[in-house]
């Protein structure tokens, strides 16, 4: 390892938070292993995404009763079709069941981002915490088929919870590496090394590398999830399960499920073989390892106006993240419930959202690379266009009106842009986040990045359950989406890059003074 040389004359230059404890420039086998670890969590990230409510609904749906009767068995063979399930003494909306399922994991996670985040950024716990939560998710996935009863539904919300809490954990100790692979890049350590290079130049040096890599990062994902998804539907066209059985109508939903916990256990061991552990400085001796993280992340809000810029961006990307992943989950039981779905619909709209994520993650990083327009701007673009996909459900409530995803072209179009948008605009946000997060503290901040994507997650669903059960049409619940995006947008026109990025350097070097005099005592 190559450690930080304090008489090095690029500290000199104000430039020693670009500096890591681990200086090794990245080699090619890294940065590939950093691609397909993500890879690997993306191939059953997204089927849990989309395969997830399509198994809940249909067992829910095998075991629940009509909603105005609850005499009557359900059948889910009805266009538009609406039911409940008893739990206990209660009965639930089946679509609305899935969505407080949803707020359970989304507040696990959040507990889970405020006790481990900060701890992350000492030592070798950022490569280690990310193991260990994959081989839980993995094995959680590998654990699905087990759900072999429709009556089993709560086994499979308890996997399903599993599985997303510790997908988060993965994902959040992933993007944490994203800031020390861009600043011991080859192509940004060629400018950091060139005496007298000046400050600004750097930036954009390190934005350009630290967009590039994200940008590849998500092709990566989505090559793999494509692949997956074609899997996927050979399982399920084999997989052909009788009707009135025990066994879930789903089944070779769950198989695929299984497959993604294969292919993340071999990512892990790739992870854990050829990726570097990037450390970062050794954990305070006078800090208690069971409250440190949750006192930084106290201590980080607290100094949210020495972050002005960081946190204006955290403000929009709570109600961007929560309008775009609550977005897929509503579309997707809407076009099961309200548009008659079938399973080839199904498949044949999740194949299309990775497929033109892929095309909009290369399409938009040429358009960066040609225009020279910043990830802001890149941003402000995607949630401006990303508005109007929900918004146009408003034509549907019109009395009459024969468009606004009343049929299922529109749906799929719709699933389309939604796909364009996606995978660029997280690799968007991602690249902004990184640039303005004071360096030194990744895991923490990202962390941070996560709970406040996550601690938004609960908002989204909670709504839409409650609009599901209780208006009479669920375009309603889409509105409320299109909502979101726009307030998003007023608070990311408001983040200063630049001065973004002072603030992040100057908390950062505080920090540091700050452990030094208590290590000092």
């Amino acid at each position: 390892m190559e450690l930080m040389d304090l008489s090095s004359p690029i500290l000199s230059d104000g430039n020693s938070d670009f500096l890591d404890l681990d200086r090794t420039p990245v080699s090619k086998l890294e940065l590939r292993t950093w691609f397909l670890f993500g890879a690997s969590i993306d191939v059953a990230a997204f089927p849990l995404a989309v395969f997830s409510p399509v198994i809940s609904q249909g067992m829910l749906a095998a075991v629940g009763f009509e909603s105005d009767n609850h005499s009557i068995p359900c059948d889910s063979s009805v266009s538009g079709y609406s039911c409940v399930v008893k739990i206990g003494s209660t009965y639930i909306d089946t679509t609305s069941y899935f969505f407080y399922g949803s707020v359970v994991a989304t507040l696990l996670q959040v507990f889970l981002f405020i006790g481990l985040g900060s701890l992350a950024d000492h030592g070798p716990w950022r490569k280690r915490f990310m193991l260990i939560f994959s081989i839980v998710g993995a094995t959680c996935c590998i654990l699905f088929p087990t759900v072999f009863r429709n009556d089993m539904f709560i086994y499979c919300t308890f996997l399903s919870i599993m599985i997303t809490v510790c997908l988060g954990a993965a994902f959040v100790f992933l993007y944490s590496y994203l800031p020390p692979l861009a600043r011991n890049h080859p192509d940004f350590l060629l400018h950091l090394e060139t005496p007298n290079t000046p400050r600004e130049k750097l930036m954009d040096q390190l934005d350009s590398v630290t967009n590039d890599i994200s940008s590849k990062g998500f092709v990566y994902m989505f090559s793999a999830t494509i692949s997956m998804l074609v899997l996927a539907g050979i399982i399920a066209s084999l997989v052909q399960v009788p009707s009135g059985g025990d066994l879930p109508s789903n089944y070779g939903f769950q198989l695929a499920l299984m497959l993604g916990g294969i292919f993340w256990f071999l990512g892990i061991w790739m992870a854990w073989k050829y990726l570097r552990e990037r450390p970062g400085p050794p954990f305070p001796p006078t800090a208690n390892i069971w409250t440190y993280s949750c006192v930084k992340v106290f201590h980080t809000f607290k100094k949210a106006r020495k972050l002005g810029n960081l946190f204006v961006f955290l403000v929009g990307w709570f109600m961007y993240s929560d309008a775009f992943n609550t977005l897929s989950t509503v579309a997707i039981l809407y076009a099961q419930s309200a548009l008659g779905f079938s399973t080839t619909d199904i498949l044949v709209l999740a194949a299309e959202v990775p497929i033109l994520a892929l095309m909009g993650t290369v399409l938009f990083s040429q358009l960066q690379k040609r225009t020279g327009w910043g990830s802001k701007r890149i941003l402000l673009i995607q949630n401006a266009v990303y508005a109007f996909v929900p918004l146009y459900a408003g034509i549907g409530l019109i009395p009459g009106s024969p468009i606004g995803y009343k049929s299922k072209w529109e749906l799929f179009v719709g699933a389309g842009v939604h796909g364009l948008l996606m995978g660029a605009t997280q690799s968007s946000c991602r690249s902004l986040f990184s640039q303005l997060l004071p360096p030194g503290s990744e895991s923490e901040f990202f962390s941070l990045y996560e709970i406040t994507d996550k601690g938004s997650s609960w908002v989204g669903p909670l709504i839409v359950a409650t609009i599901n059960s209780y208006a009479r049409s669920k375009l309603w619940s889409f509105l409320f989406l299109a909502a979101q995006f726009g307030v998003a947008l007023a608070f990311f026109m408001r983040v200063n890059v630049e001065s973004g990025v002072d603030e992040g350097r100057r908390f950062g070097d505080s920090e540091r003074e700050r452990e030094k005099v208590n290590i000092a005592l």
